[in-house]
């Protein structure tokens, strides 16, 4: 009979990289139900053995904690999965889309045809003239149905005539707040829509059966624990959607740790403080409200949009001219910076963490103020406020972030994919110096990486390798004062998203009495090349205490 006290899975011969500085690297450890219990060597664990105990030879390989993607929308990327969106990543050109919207619509009767991941700069007759996306490019002959197609940074769409209609926009539309309706020299809406003027048309698509939503969202996780990926922060969270997050805890479906960013405005990115007001007056949420499965983990605010549409926030204009702006409510920059302040206060006051869409240098200036003055008002010792993708920073942003505890949430991902797209709208110089994630380190402020899927596939190896210097071209190629080293990077996918939800008193390391979250690897990625790095394999996958992935055949017991 095995002891009370026998672990349920044990994995010896191995290196472990415990991330944890009181044992850095072990060979061996046990786990006992959802819970680490002994971590070291084979006498270590020892004791801990009994005649149930599932022993896993590591042969050699390695484990790590399991992976924090620390912005990943995991809705998002459950529909970017199924088989009605189209997939256009990979086109080229109009008549590439043009043919990938004849094949989806075979057969399509009234519903709509969502596709996304196009960019403009992978389109030939976008890429090097100033032609613009056009409804006109989507329109099929002998079909009425609605089209609309995501950007791959999810911050604009392009829609045919149909969709138009149904939204009801024509010339005479006013542009909404945080947002911008494209026009042609007549005035007339081109289908392109930037911000919030995508929910124009995004609002009017039918929901999907929220079996086949559950659905999709279980099979992404388990997507993700092939990956290695065993919590996230899902930084766009609805209601509707939080419920499904919970219904899935509920259903004991869920294989991958939510922490949730709430956001009442989706699928428009601009809020204002009323709406915030009213949604706080009857949620109840706080930071930390939930479990170790499904939690708050604070709010998500967007500050401004993307440079590669212009929509960043900057200080210096883009080549033709604009700035960008904020995208809260507002008549001008200075109502809307004050609008931020105030829905930054409000959240903070209700003890909830705040993660601010910040890509150009003043939006995230102004985000920085916001943090600051709220905790100026009403002081928050252990809040968490943050950055999300902090693309371009002032020369000052650094030291300022540091001296008011702001994180920052990086996407090395970005920096390895978004070249082709950024440079033309922030020349080399200043694409050279996005994500400077090395000043951020050094000035001591606190960096969690990403992945920002569907945006990106969640590949955290491939991450690694960018921010280690180990980039295969030359738009993502950092130089030496640029890049972290390995213990860094692995601990931004790891440690970091933990301390960011609270929770590194139970993961991101691993130690006994942390959950036993931990994957296997099999190559170690401390010692490894950062050219090799995107070529490590995930073996295992191990969420509190289970196998929910596994390529080993090295079990002997």
């Amino acid at each position: 009979m095995p002891t009370p006290d026998s672990a349920t899975l044990a994995l010896r011969n191995g290196i472990i990289r415990t991330l944890d500085p009181t044992m850095p690297v072990a060979t061996a450890l046990a786990i006992r139900g959802e819970t680490i219990v002994a971590v070291g060597s084979d006498p270590d664990i020892a004791p801990w053995i009994g005649a149930t105990t599932q022993i896993i030879d590591l042969a050699g390989a390695c484990v790590i904690p399991g992976i924090n993607d620390a912005h990943l929308h995991l809705a998002l990327f459950a529909e970017s999965r199924m088989p009605s969106r189209l997939n256009l990543h990979d086109a080229t050109s109009i008549t590439e889309i043009r043919a990938a919207l004849s094949r989806a619509l075979e057969g399509a009767d009234d519903a709509w045809l969502v596709g996304g991941s196009w960019h403009e700069k992978r389109i030939s007759e976008f890429a090097d003239s100033a032609r613009m996306p056009h409804w006109r490019d989507l329109e099929i002959d002998g079909s009425s149905v609605p089209v609309v197609l995501h950007h791959d940074s999810l911050h604009s769409v392009w829609a045919n005539r149909a969709a138009l209609e149904i939204a009801g926009i024509d010339r005479g539309t006013p542009d909404p707040v945080g947002g911008r309706i494209v026009r042609d020299d007549s005035g007339d809406p081109t289908g392109w829509l930037l911000e919030s003027a995508g929910a124009l048309v995004t609002r009017n698509i039918p929901q999907t059966d929220r079996h086949r939503r559950l659905d999709a969202i279980a099979d992404a996780m388990v997507c993700l624990n092939t990956q290695g990926i065993t919590s996230i922060t899902d930084p766009v969270v609805w209601p509707e959607l939080l419920r499904d997050y919970v219904e899935l805890r509920r259903q004991g479906r869920a294989t991958v740790r939510i922490s949730t960013l709430l956001h009442w405005d989706w699928p428009s990115t601009s809020s204002s403080d009323a709406t915030l007001a009213q949604a706080l007056e009857f949620s109840g949420a706080t930071t930390g409200l939930g479990d170790d499965w499904v939690r708050i983990g604070g709010i998500k605010l967007f500050a401004d949009g993307v440079p590669s549409a212009r929509t960043a926030c900057m200080h210096h204009p883009y080549p033709d001219g604009e700035t960008g702006d904020l995208v809260v409510a507002g008549t001008d920059f200075d109502t809307r910076r004050s609008e931020l302040t105030k829905m930054v206060t409000r959240a903070h006051r209700h003890r909830l963490n705040v993660q601010i869409h910040v890509t150009g240098d003043k939006a995230a200036d102004a985000a920085i103020d916001a943090i600051a003055a709220a905790q100026e008002t009403d002081p928050w010792p252990d809040a968490r406020h943050a950055l999300i993708h902090a693309t371009v920073l002032s020369s000052d942003a650094p030291r300022r972030l540091q001296e008011h505890h702001i994180a920052v949430v990086t996407q090395s991902l970005f920096k390895y994919h978004s070249g082709p797209g950024m440079v033309p709208a922030l020349g080399r110089a200043r694409w050279n110096d996005t994500f400077p994630v090395r000043r951020l380190l050094d000035a001591g402020v606190t960096v969690a990486d990403s992945s920002d899927a569907p945006c990106v596939e969640p590949d955290w190896k491939l991450g690694m390798a960018t921010f280690t210097g180990g980039a295969d071209h030359e738009l993502a190629r950092l130089t030496e004062h640029q890049t972290l080293t390995p213990q860094e990077a692995l601990e931004a996918w790891t440690v970091t998203g933990a301390v960011l939800e609270h929770t590194e008193d139970r993961k991101g390391t691993i130690a006994p009495g942390r959950l036993a979250d931990v994957i296997v690897v099999d190559s170690d990625p401390l010692t490894q090349p950062a050219t090799q790095l995107p070529r490590m394999r995930t073996l295992m996958t191990v969420l509190g205490g289970e196998i929910v992935h596994d390529e080993f055949t090295h079990a002997d017991g």
